[in-house]
């Protein structure tokens, strides 16, 4: 229980905020007015422009967190409202700037972007900006020359915005579709693009798809056999658009971009690996051999290599778990968590991929110290076996 207890703890570490919270009054009174600068959102936990908000701030975190001369802070106004009361709030989320030795605050009223409040802090500051928010677009621009190369590519989902530069639905929508944009920017077969459908040049992709009304969404699925678009009806919202790429894409993307705790995952690996985890030494040896199998059989169904990958990473644990002890499995997400956290602090030293390849792999190992799903499998096995037994007592009469 212990070793399972610390697993899990390493794995929430992964999900830290690079955030500091202040909400507690000690923290807020000895970080401000200190000998560094310190930026504090102001938030409450139910309000819907602080959730939308929530990304950007966690990015801008992530952008200072490696810098010893800013501290990227939040506070939890609902909850102390003694501080509240103190600063004097008027509405959320209210954003300030404390510059070091200083408590005058200045008040932010910019985009509640990455980029523009990574340009304020480093303006109040006198720091350069880190180069992480310096970053072009993530939605692909389309033109008529351009647009049939994309959406028609077999390999790839994508997503189009159709839309008119005066609109102001599409400038609106404009900050929230680039999110989804960086959401999926690692997803090799997924496209988040938009085209200007009111430019003349473009007028024949307006025609083609009968646009009449602006921001008018569309999805393009992957396969060779079928990429007539599926009109986008849900809300237009960061959190819907990312459920609904993750439904039809097969991604399983946070909002900030990050993978979520089920990335690189296989249901039917999932019980083999916790009963691996708590069983004998000869019950080992035959869920190994299960595994291979179903290896094996995998390879032979299906050409997806994402999921050949997935399938062998249960094997490689289960065979160095065997070879190592089963403390491995602890062992290496100490590892793999050290090297996600540094890749938190060294911003832009470890790439996008690697991150991606760290989680899943976390994600697996989370797996076999899963006390519920090692319970839901025995259960399972016990009752194949019982079923497997009564037929063969039934042979025998």
């Amino acid at each position: 229980m212990k070793l399972v207890l610390l697993l899990l703890a390493l794995v929430a570490l992964v999900h830290a905020s690079a955030v500091v919270d202040l909400t507690a009054t000690k923290d807020y009174d000895a970080t401000l007015g200190k000998d560094r600068g310190v930026l504090v959102e102001y938030f409450a936990p139910w309000c819907g422009h602080c959730q939308r908000l929530a990304p950007e701030y966690e990015q801008l975190g992530k952008a200072f967190a490696s810098n010893d001369k800013v501290v990227i802070a939040k506070v939890d106004a609902d909850k102390n409202r003694d501080l509240a009361m103190r600063v004097g709030l008027r509405g959320f989320p209210t954003i300030k700037w404390y510059p070091a030795n200083s408590l005058e605050a200045v008040d932010y009223n910019g985009e509640r972007t990455a980029q523009a409040l990574g340009e304020f802090v480093s303006k109040q500051s006198g720091l350069r900006a880190p180069q992480s928010l310096n970053t072009a677009p993530a939605a692909l621009e389309l033109t008529v020359e351009n647009f049939d190369k994309v959406v028609e590519d077999p390999k790839r989902h994508v997503l189009v915005e159709f839309y008119a530069p005066w609109c102001g639905y599409c400038k609106k929508l404009a900050p929230i579709y680039e999110k989804v944009a960086r959401a999926f920017e690692r997803e090799d077969n997924v496209v988040v693009a938009k085209i200007d459908v009111d430019a003349e040049e473009n007028a024949d992709v307006k025609r083609r798809f009968q646009i009449t009304s602006f921001p008018t969404l569309l999805f393009f699925p992957a396969g060779s056999s079928d990429k007539w678009p599926r009109p986008y009806h849900k809300e237009r919202t960061l959190e819907d658009f990312v459920a609904f790429l993750n439904e039809r894409t097969g991604s399983f993307r946070n909002t900030d971009g990050s993978l979520s705790v089920l990335a690189g995952r296989m249901p039917a690996l999932d019980g083999l690996a916790a009963r691996f985890y708590r069983g004998a030494e000869d019950v080992r040896t035959s869920i190994v051999a299960e595994t291979k199998k179903f290896i094996d059989d995998l390879v032979a169904k299906t050409t997806e290599e994402d999921k050949h990958t997935a399938a062998r990473y249960y094997l490689r644990v289960m065979e160095r778990a065997t070879r190592d002890g089963v403390d491995y499995v602890v062992r290496e997400t100490e590892r793999l968590n050290r090297l996600l956290t540094k890749s938190v602090e060294d911003a832009g030293k470890i790439s996008g991929k690697n991150i991606d390849s760290l989680q899943r792999r976390i994600n697996v190992l989370s797996a076999f110290v899963n006390e519920r799903v090692a319970n839901v499998a025995e259960r399972a096995s016990a009752s194949a076996s019982a079923a497997k037994h009564a037929e063969t007592a039934h042979d025998e009469l």
